[in-house]
């Protein structure tokens, strides 16, 4: 063998098994024009949507929570966090690579016959035992699966969002039209009025009151487009586009007005089990038992078996090593930390488990209450409504006023708005509901 030719055979293997890197910058200003452009009828989202079966339907709060996830950036850093830990296991499967050595050595002073080149070269292979490399890739296995639960999780708090801002856009916008029929009928009221106070029939108090309800009408009603126009923003930023993206289409709030009954029973036994972030918990907790067995493994030392060739003196001479730890220490510290680390695996399950249940006792609680506060709102909106209807045929048949009617239809009015006010209340109770259980009221 010419020890010319060893270093180069050995650069060519090298370079063989390289993976060249490729640089990719960040820049401010093109990310800033790629949100600029985002919209919802995008390439991307468009086959996102066709993968989740959603590729028709209205912008409701299910459709919009899917481009929340395709788009928000919470989701996005949850995703490429599964995707590291993914990548995890192909590291975890990888078996140890052998160790080359070559140590050649000249003896210029040597009057030898043979080459002055003494050439030594020695290949370690390691070799690990009770199955070292299966219970590591376990390990790696619990670990991707938790943090894929964990893109399911952060998805569920996007969607979340896109529900408590779709609240807060149909509330503003009900209200907004519910307090523009309140102003009109106001304004009409101050009108009869005036001229009743003209004629002597009604004090100047009476027009005062009626000016101060007015006022606080209106004072409502500015209130009311003022959370209009910040819901929209709020809404854009919750699924993770401009706004310009969501003043382009038409929103579907048809399912802000339900109030599902629930099922104590299965509500709960769906959120103690089945909750994206319990679920991610207990795959850590099958990546710490993994951890475990791995660590009880290491109590058995891995061989390393070295094959080498000599040439000394026109001789080529072979030979076959084997070394290997000795199991001295037994790994315990180690596996007294693995140990620890799995019992605050379960700890952490339990009090999260421990929490759910805290809150689903609150959501329960809230959606009942809520329900039956706008029942109870729903039968005086009725009742006023008829009180203003009867009211309407007395003023036909010439036994009330017209300002009797006008009165009755504030009324009415008023009630339309308490009505409007407890159905959010109720659809917000059933929000905090569908957080705890993480799954949508059917």
């Amino acid at each position: 063998m010419n020890p010319s030719c060893v270093m180069p055979m050995l650069s060519l293997v090298l370079l063989a098994a390289c993976t060249a890197y490729r640089s990719k910058p960040i820049s401010p200003e093109e990310s800033a024009a790629d949100f600029a452009q985002r919209r919802l009828d995008s390439p991307g989202v468009r086959k996102f949507l066709e993968e989740q079966k959603a590729s028709r339907g209205a912008w409701n709060v299910d459709r919009l929570s899917l481009v929340a996830a395709y788009y928000h950036p919470d989701v996005a850093l949850a995703r490429a966090e599964a995707d590291e830990m993914s990548a995890a296991i192909k590291t975890a499967e990888m078996r140890p690579n052998p160790v080359f050595t070559f140590g050649p050595q000249f003896a210029g002073n040597r009057v030898s016959p043979y080459t002055p080149w003494f050439i030594a070269g020695n290949v370690f292979i390691p070799i690990e035992t009770a199955g070292k490399r299966s219970k590591r890739t376990q390990q790696a296995i619990a670990a991707a699966e938790a943090a894929r639960w964990r893109v399911s999780s952060r998805a569920w708090a996007a969607r979340s969002r896109v529900r408590a801002a779709m609240l807060e856009l149909h509330g503003a916008r009900e209200n907004i039209r519910l307090l523009e029929t309140e102003q009109k009928l106001h304004d009409e009221a101050i009108k009869k009025l005036t001229a009743q106070m003209e004629a002597g029939d009604v004090s100047p108090f009476e027009l005062t009151q009626a000016r101060l309800m007015l006022n606080r009408a209106r004072l409502a009603l500015q209130d009311a487009q003022r959370l209009a126009a910040t819901g929209e923003a709020k809404l854009a930023a919750a699924v993770g586009v401009p706004l310009s993206a969501i003043r382009s289409v038409s929103l579907d709030f048809s399912s802000l007005q339900r109030l599902p009954d629930v099922s104590e029973s299965s509500t709960r036994r769906h959120a103690l089990t089945q909750r994206a972030d319990l679920l991610s918990l207990l795959a850590d907790y099958a990546a710490a038992e993994s951890a475990l067995k791995l660590e009880i493994a290491k109590q058995y030392p891995d061989l390393r078996i070295g094959p080498g060739f000599d040439y000394n003196q026109g001789q080529n001479r072979w030979q076959l090593g084997v070394s290997l730890d000795l199991p001295v220490n037994g790994n315990r510290g180690p596996i007294a930390q693995a140990e620890a680390r799995r019992v605050t695996a379960e700890k952490r399950f339990l009090a999260q488990q421990n929490t759910i249940q805290g809150e689903l006792d609150i959501a329960l609680a809230a959606y009942r209450a809520s329900r039956a506060k706008a029942s109870t709102a729903a039968l005086l909106a009725q009742e006023a409504r008829a009180a203003s209807d009867t009211t309407k045929r007395m003023v036909d048949a010439g036994q009330v006023s017209a300002l009797e009617l006008t009165r009755r239809q504030i009324e009415a009015s008023n009630a339309n708005v308490a009505l409007m006010a407890a159905n959010i209340e109720a659809q917000s109770a059933a929000g905090a509901l569908e957080d705890a259980m993480q799954a949508t009221l059917r």
